[in-house]
């Protein structure tokens, strides 16, 4: 397969390049919700953190899809790689959503985690209300919506 070409994977999360050494949707998401953060980080370091952040994220877009009565609004991420900060949104509405590396909208909500923490929620290995309720995730802005949102994007 071309390296430009990706497979379906991270069970709808995401896609993933063909470079992953052949590993399958659900060895990536075993993987994920297995591993230690250490390996996890070691893993999306080898890839490049940027390069794994945009795929969950276009992948994490197509996935939420059209919900009817979604409040709209745009939801910050800021994942945090050991010090180096990568921002990213996600512009939600009822018809779709879309991924935004640079949000030029006026932000609803801000989510602040760890790459590992934030990978985990992604492959739907931890709940981000647990997360938000032990401070290793944080919220500012409307937590209401970005509470509703986070989960609705876990059922997704």
């Amino acid at each position: 397969m071309p390296s430009g070409q990706v497979r379906r994977s991270l069970a709808g999360v995401t896609d993933l390049p063909d470079e992953l050494d052949g590993r399958s949707a659900e060895e990536v998401l075993a993987f994920l919700r297995t591993a230690d953060d250490d390996a996890v980080r070691a893993a999306v370091h080898g890839i490049g953190t940027a390069r794994v952040l945009d795929l969950v994220f276009d992948g994490w877009a197509v996935r939420v899809g059209v919900r009817p009565g979604r409040q709209p609004g745009l939801l910050l991420f800021e994942v945090d790689d050991d010090g180096s900060p990568h921002r990213h949104a996600l512009a939600l509405t009822e018809g779709g959503a879309r991924h935004l590396a640079e949000p030029q909208e006026k932000i609803r909500a801000t989510v602040r985690t760890s790459l590992v923490r934030f990978l985990k929620v992604a492959a739907g290995a931890q709940d981000p209300k647990r997360l938000v309720v032990t401070g290793r995730m944080r919220l500012s802005g409307d937590l209401v919506w970005a509470v509703a949102t986070l989960a609705g994007m876990q059922q997704a």
